[in-house]
Parts: structure tokens; sequence; C-alpha cells
């Protein structure tokens, strides 16, 4: 559960209010974005070790959107006044506790209410210690390629997975 001070944070947290075609119109707070369903900006990271396989995370029990569905290794929200992969980075370091070189993949748009995003997928690589900020996620797995692919097409995946799993997944999709 939220304490109040994290709450409170969340429905003050600035984003980005965007065009489709990615361009910025200026702020708006996170809760009147998903109240309304309004075009912002977020993101996710796949975190992949030398061995080839991937963090995924389930989100925690309590979170607003989609509790206890499987996750990319981090998925975030781009606060306004932070770059994609400033948020990218950001985040990594919150949710498992990780500093590494990001790779940008490409971008996505999709809409399931409460959320309507343009999404920047990361990739990383990483063997360090993974320690999960509990808040967030309820679990984190290492997985194979072959066990990502079933993850992500099943009912218990977060719907933006499928997505950005294709991107990081299709070698003919060109990074950005």
């Amino acid at each position: 559960m939220l304490n109040p001070q994290s709450a409170l944070k969340r429905y003050l947290e600035l984003l980005y209010h965007v065009a489709s075609d990615d361009s910025v119109f200026g702020s708006i707070e996170r809760s009147k974005a998903h109240l309304d369903q309004i075009l912002h900006w977020s993101g996710m990271i796949f975190l992949i070790r030398s061995d080839g396989k991937i963090l995924l995370q389930r989100r925690s029990p309590s979170n607003a959107t989609f509790p206890g569905c499987w996750d990319s290794s981090s998925s975030f929200h781009v606060t306004f006044g932070e770059s994609y992969e400033q948020a990218a980075r950001r985040e990594l370091k919150e949710e498992a506790r990780v500093s590494a070189s990001l790779t940008s993949l490409g971008k996505f748009a999709y809409h399931i209410p409460p959320e309507n995003e343009i999404v920047a997928v990361f990739s990383c690589g990483s063997d360090d210690p993974i320690r999960i900020d509990h808040a967030e996620s309820s679990e984190a797995s290492f997985h194979t390629r072959d066990d990502v692919n079933v993850i992500a097409a099943c009912e218990t995946a977060a719907p933006w997975l499928a997505k950005g799993w294709k991107i990081l997944a299709d070698p003919t999709i060109a990074p950005e």
C-alpha cells in the first residue's frame, strides 16, 4: 500500500502532455492524465544478463494499474523536465538498484484505460545483483527468450509488455 507521501507525490507528479507525433504540448498532472486518458510519455526497460536471460517483474498487487501483472524489467512515466533516457536511468536505479548503459530501441503508442501513452523501449546489459522495490513489484526473475514470448502473450502480462517485447525481439526494427 502506498504511504500518504507517495500517494501525494504521484497525484502531484507532472508528466509530459504530448501529441500523437510525440511533440510536447506542455505538462499535465499524472492524476489528470489518467483520469482523462490524455496522451503522455512513458517507457520500459529490458535488463539482459550475460547469459541472455531477461529480467521481468510482477507488478505489486497495490499498483493502481494492472496489479499483479508481469511487466518489463522496469516501466515508468517520464516526469516533466526529464528526457526518456533520464527517466529510464532513474527508474532502473529505483526499481532494480542497477546502473547500466541504456540502448534506445524504439517507441510505440498504446491506449488501454487509464493509460494513453507513447512508450520508449530501452535495453541494457548487467550482471549486477537485483534488489527490487517492493512498493512497485512483488517479485522479479530472469527468463529465457522463449519464456518471455509465452509470458508476454498471456493474460497475466501488462498490456504493453507484448508490444515492448516485440521491439526488443524483432531484429528488423532498428534502434532510434
